[in-house]
């Protein structure tokens, strides 16, 4: 992977610890950012455009956050209106295996994925490999 943005959405300190550990050793070129819960995220996104700063390539949202959930930063972020080139890949990474929430989640076009946690490195790498490759091709 060259350089490339991450954020993750998480109220887990520990997980971000952790996550952000293995992007690293995944690869040194990417950028990491973190949000504890769905508003600091769409602030974070609404600034990248403003500013006209790279936006995050990938989100990695969890879907119980205080505040604005994994599923209000959603409906947020369907309403954005910002200008970015790229498209940003959002996967929905969460500890709920309930049928409610993986069907909740098929409504929204905006997720490229559902990933119960815990993510193995592996699966982060094989994630994010495609992603950025597919972006490299369009």
């Amino acid at each position: 992977m060259g350089k490339e943005n991450v954020l993750i959405v998480d109220d887990d300190e520990i997980y971000l610890y952790l996550i952000q550990r293995v992007l690293r050793e995944l690869s040194n070129g990417v950028e990491i950012y973190t949000s504890t819960d769905g508003e600091q995220a769409l602030d974070f996104i609404r600034k990248c455009d403003e500013d006209k700063q790279l936006a995050p390539k990938v989100i990695l949202l969890d879907v119980n956050m205080p505040f604005l959930d994994g599923w209000g930063f959603l409906d947020e972020f369907k309403k954005l209106k910002v200008n970015f080139d790229d498209k940003i890949f959002i996967y929905l990474v969460t500890s709920s295996e309930m049928p409610a929430d993986k069907k909740r989640a098929l409504e929204y076009e905006e997720l490229t994925g559902y990933i119960v946690k815990p993510i193995s490195e592996k699966k982060l790498s094989g994630m994010l490999t495609e992603v950025f490759s597919e972006m490299r091709t369009q």
